[in-house]
């Protein structure tokens, strides 16, 4: 019997939140340049997904990107942007497989154009998917949700 054969199913929740963070810190340890440690935090988003996937939990959020990341050099952010496009493109197919379905939220609209546009392919070519759903937290603030939860209350009840 496998550790997740054996696990209680009532005890599984239904969203799991998870803030992606010390890559880079964890790469610069050994001496390597902290992109590298972002790219090996996509295998860990990757096992998160399938153990979330497998266990039965609806919902994983993913922090992966705050405002306060755009401070960052250009060169780690741009790096960031293009591993976020790359990884799209290489697990579309495996979301789709698995019924998976992917959104985002957050400050969408301040992310490259590219980048938009392919989450935006990705976020349509799941959508009729009904098994986890990843959301992925990009550009995002706890200040700007926040006020979007209130222009959004102000909208609701003008």
């Amino acid at each position: 019997m496998s550790l997740i054969d054996s696990l209680n199913k009532k005890n599984i929740p239904n969203h799991i939140a998870i803030i992606m963070d010390g890559n880079g810190r964890w790469a610069k340890q050994r001496g390597t340049q902290r992109i590298f440690g972002h790219r090996n935090g996509v295998s860990a988003v990757r096992a998160a997904i399938e153990a979330s996937a497998e266990l039965g939990v609806k919902y994983l959020t993913l922090y992966a990107f705050s405002t306060e990341n755009w401070n960052r050099p250009k060169i780690e952010v741009d790096a960031l942007m293009s591993l976020l496009i790359n990884t799209i493109n290489t697990e579309t197919e495996t979301l789709i497989k698995n019924n998976i379905a992917l959104k985002t939220i957050g400050d969408t609209q301040s992310l490259p154009k590219a980048v938009q546009k392919k989450l935006n392919e990705v976020i349509e070519r799941t959508s009729i998917s009904t098994g986890l759903t990843v959301i992925l937290a990009l550009s995002y603030s706890s200040r700007w949700e926040i006020t979007k939860a209130a222009r959004q209350l102000v909208e609701d009840y003008s």
